[in-house]
């Protein structure tokens, strides 16, 4: 199954969702319009019988021997997928299991969902702590004040969701004094630094700054994930320092996943143009707009491939978006943003492949109970535990 017709499903469960946008709708009509079967296709899955047809047959599925087919599979041919696409309560769910499956998609009724026996777990907000280099420590959630002052006279302004560093006219540029911006689990955060970077910190994150820039680099150190805006100043390089991997810069527009518990830094580029270097007297990595370098801790090794920045980008945007993902990855995402603790009774389960695209600012029930009514999971939730089971 290509990723053309992935693509398309997708669209076609945003249309019985009622979530399609303009620009969607017309790359839906304009598919509809290449051929009789793309209609005849539409029209049938999108029918009540053929969802409830399609939803018996999956009960009747052996789903344990779909997995062993697919590790057969994907050994061979690297990978294929057991996908789920999961939109906000009414849903449309896929389910691809390989050999003797088929590419199944079905539009599931809230009555039709099997219940997560849970109490409600809400999403994450914008919080922040910021460490000041005068000792100070900020809750930025719960102040109230406008700005702060640094020592070197730096003003440092405040609105709720975002913070943002100024040149005082009596400040004076020094290049030790330092603040660091940690984002808890269930939080998010926006910083506007000195130079007029912008860089959005995703849930446990941290992010160590200079108050205000001097010498020949502009360089942070980052842990967990940010998006970064680079403001362009040609004489002055950005550098992002992410265990290990020097990301350098002019001014452009990328990602950043350095998580400790991963085993991989990810640096992907949206805009422009930047160096990726494991130490400063590499020539490193250039990477271009739509490609990813993946750095791994552990083996030290290097790979850049073309990725579709839309999945990277995803948590910007206020989506959970996956495609073919290990379920652990998923829940890491789920574990850190809605600030919950996840545990599995069977370790098999972590490496399921799901995909879904969510609406992260709401309650993560509903996806959970799309994840469970595959028949490959369940999950219960007690207080702020999910437990994951077979």
């Amino acid at each position: 199954m290509d990723d053309g017709f992935f693509d398309i499903v997708e669209l076609v469960s945003k249309y019985m969702t009622g979530e399609l946008t303009g620009a969607e709708r017309e790359s839906l009509d304009n598919w509809l319009s290449l051929s009789e079967d793309n209609r005849k296709w539409f029209h049938e899955v999108t029918e009540k019988e053929f969802i409830y047809r399609k939803r018996r047959e999956l009960r009747s599925i052996d789903v344990k021997g779909g997995w062993k087919a697919l590790s057969r599979k994907r050994a061979k041919e690297n990978r294929r997928r057991l996908g789920i696409r999961a939109l906000k309560y009414a849903c449309v769910f896929i389910l691809l299991v390989v050999s003797s499956m088929y590419f199944l998609m079905q539009r599931v009724d809230r009555e039709e969902i099997i219940p997560v026996e849970s109490a409600e777990i809400l999403p994450g907000t914008s919080r922040a702590i910021l460490y000041m280099a005068n000792g100070s420590i900020i809750d930025l959630a719960n102040h109230d004040r406008d700005t702060l002052r640094e020592l070197d006279g730096t003003i440092i302004g405040l609105d709720g969701e975002s913070i943002t560093y100024k040149n005082a006219v009596d400040s004076v540029v020094s290049s030790d004094l330092y603040n660091e911006l940690v984002i808890p689990r269930g939080g998010e955060y926006v910083l506007t630094l000195a130079d007029g970077t912008l860089v959005c910190l995703n849930a446990g994150s941290k992010l160590r700054f200079p108050v205000q820039f001097s010498g020949i680099t502009r360089k942070v150190e980052l842990e967990g994930e940010g998006y970064f805006q680079v403001a362009r100043n040609e004489e002055m390089p950005f550098v992002v320092s992410a265990s290990g991997v020097n990301i350098t810069v002019l001014g452009t527009e990328f990602n950043v996943s350095n998580y400790p518990e991963n085993e991989d830094v990810q640096t992907t580029l949206i805009k422009g143009k930047v160096q990726v270097t494991l130490s400063e007297n590499m020539d490193g990595y250039t990477l271009h707009p739509g490609e990813q370098a993946v750095y791994n801790k552990e083996s030290g090794e290097v790979t850049v491939a073309n990725v579709d920045v839309s999945y990277v980008t995803a948590w910007r945007e206020g989506r959970l978006r996956f495609r073919d993902r290990p379920l652990k990855e998923i829940m890491d995402f789920i574990s850190r943003w809605y600030d919950v603790d996840v545990v599995y009774e069977d370790e098999v389960v972590k490496n399921y492949l799901f995909g879904c695209n969510f609406n992260r600012h709401v309650t993560v029930t509903p996806l959970l109970e799309l994840f469970q009514s595959t028949g490959t999971v369940r999950f219960e939730v007690v207080g702020k535990k999910i437990i994951v089971k077979k």
